[in-house]
């Protein structure tokens, strides 16, 4: 920086340093609120979220995962019911097991033939003439 020997200098370095401080401090304030609604828990979710599920290489074991989980679980919900017998519940849990690992080891070819299944449902069927 210069030297400054005059008055008129002197002012003038003044107003320039207080227009850079409030330049400076309104990028600041706008930091801040930036950093403060990122930092709202909601949005550190959504963030976190959104950034788990574009890994690709994630995202498809674990929707297997998951399908083969939920519907193991509904199997064991559906053998066992209410049943206070210890051979039902330990079949339940077996049967869990079971479905649990072919779900989730066979998921491409169950949704290849859901989606066969749904195309033909959907297609117009070709009816035989009278």
């Amino acid at each position: 920086m210069q030297k400054i020997t005059t008055d008129e200098a002197l002012r003038v370095a003044i107003i320039k340093l207080e227009t850079r401080q409030l330049s400076e401090d309104k990028l600041l304030k706008d930091q801040f609120y930036i950093t403060y609604v990122s930092l709202k828990p909601v949005n550190v979710l959504r963030t976190a979220i959104n950034e788990f599920l574009t890994l690709s290489d994630l995202k498809e074991p674990l929707i297997e995962t998951t399908a083969g989980i939920i519907t193991g679980y509904l199997s064991r919900i559906l053998i066992i019911r209410n049943s206070k017998n210890p051979f039902i519940r330990l079949a339940g849990i077996f049967a869990q097991y079971g479905i649990t690992n072919l779900i989730s080891k066979n998921s491409s070819k169950i949704l290849r033939v859901g989606h066969r299944f749904i195309k033909s449902l959907t297609s117009p069927s070709k009816q035989v003439p009278r």
